[in-house]
């Protein structure tokens, strides 16, 4: 499980950065790039062992005439171009797809992003961060560091690229999804616990899961609900009918409430409530929704939808994680 300011630093980390071949030294030959087997970049996830994952579409966000400038406070262009830079011309700003997963071990981030695997492999070459270059069917990796832990790199031709830091483990089985090696095998949105939870969400430019059981502090969150929740969802979407940028916030607690899902649901709101009233929630707005709180339920899903300013939760996690995010750049 991560610290509260280590989920702050990812959240802001990947809004802020998303927003703001031949001759090749020492690479072998390149085999014939197949058609890889994913349109969702998040397919790519395996279910087994996963923690959480976060998955979005920053293109589409970055471009939104309603959350794009709040975005941009959060990161300058100098500051995502530098990021690009140091990972090979691997723009977050231009991904259609995004997502990032947290398993015991390790985490896996992936994007479906334009590429070049040669301008990828010469960045991590200059800071002589490239060891173990292989090139096989399409799909180009090797072994670094980042942060000072050991990283796996795989570039899948000029589609996705996809980083793996840690103990090796998740990315060789994407690396399978991708070549469609794994027909049994289904990923995490497409499993249970997640399945439901990701069906009953909806489509969404940002969306966070967490399957259950939850144990030891997490299950102590939301006043207590994770004890008996399943899957953990949420969703924040753009809200068209609203002034400026207004966000709905969507969370979703799967479980087996049957005749408790009431009393759930009442609790639920009393969370958030008191969630809202600690620093963060001051800091990035929340207490003060342009709508209110409501919830819903039924005996499979308590819900709770909230309104919310993102320029003032844009503000709040720059003033919160801006230094952890610079850091993070750093590495």
């Amino acid at each position: 499980m991560i610290a509260r300011r280590d989920a702050l630093a990812l959240l802001g980390g990947l809004v802020a950065t998303a927003c703001a071949g031949v001759g090749r030294k020492g690479a072998p030959p390149a085999s014939p790039a197949p058609a890889f087997g994913f349109d969702a970049i998040v397919d790519l996830v395996p279910a087994a062992g996963l923690v959480w994952l976060v998955e979005g579409r920053p293109r589409e966000l970055c471009e939104s005439t309603k959350l794009g400038p709040a975005i941009a406070t959060m990161a300058s262009d100098e500051r995502a171009a530098a990021l690009a830079r140091h990972y090979g011309g691997i723009d977050l700003r231009r991904a259609d797809q995004l997502a990032v997963a947290r398993f015991p071990d390790a985490t896996l981030g992936l994007a479906r992003v334009p590429v070049e695997a040669a301008g990828v492999e010469a960045a991590f070459e200059a800071r002589g961060q490239l060891g173990n270059l292989t090139v096989e069917r399409g799909i180009t990796r090797f072994q670094t560091t980042l942060g000072g832990e050991p990283a796996r790199v795989a570039v899948f031709g000029q589609n996705g690229a996809a980083v793996e830091r840690g103990q090796p483990g998740p990315l060789q089985t994407a690396v399978y999804f991708a070549e469609r090696k794994l027909k049994r095998a289904l990923p995490a949105l497409k499993a249970e616990p997640l399945a439901g939870a990701a069906e009953r969400l909806g489509d969404a430019a940002l969306r966070a899961f967490a399957p259950g059981p939850f144990e030891e502090t997490w299950a102590a969150g939301l006043g207590g609900l994770l004890r008996a929740t399943t899957a953990l969802a949420a969703a924040l979407r753009p809200v068209d009918t609203k002034p400026g940028a207004a966000v709905g916030l969507t969370l979703l607690l799967m479980g087996a409430w049957a005749a408790d899902a009431p009393a759930a649901e009442e609790r639920l709101g009393a969370a958030f409530h008191v969630l809202s009233e600690e620093p963060l929630g001051r800091l990035t707005g929340v207490n003060r929704p342009i709508e209110a709180a409501r919830t819903s339920s039924d005996s499979n899903a308590v819900r709770l939808d909230v309104v919310l300013d993102f320029a003032a939760i844009a503000r709040g996690l720059r003033d919160a994680t801006d230094a952890t995010v610079a850091e993070i750049m750093s590495k």
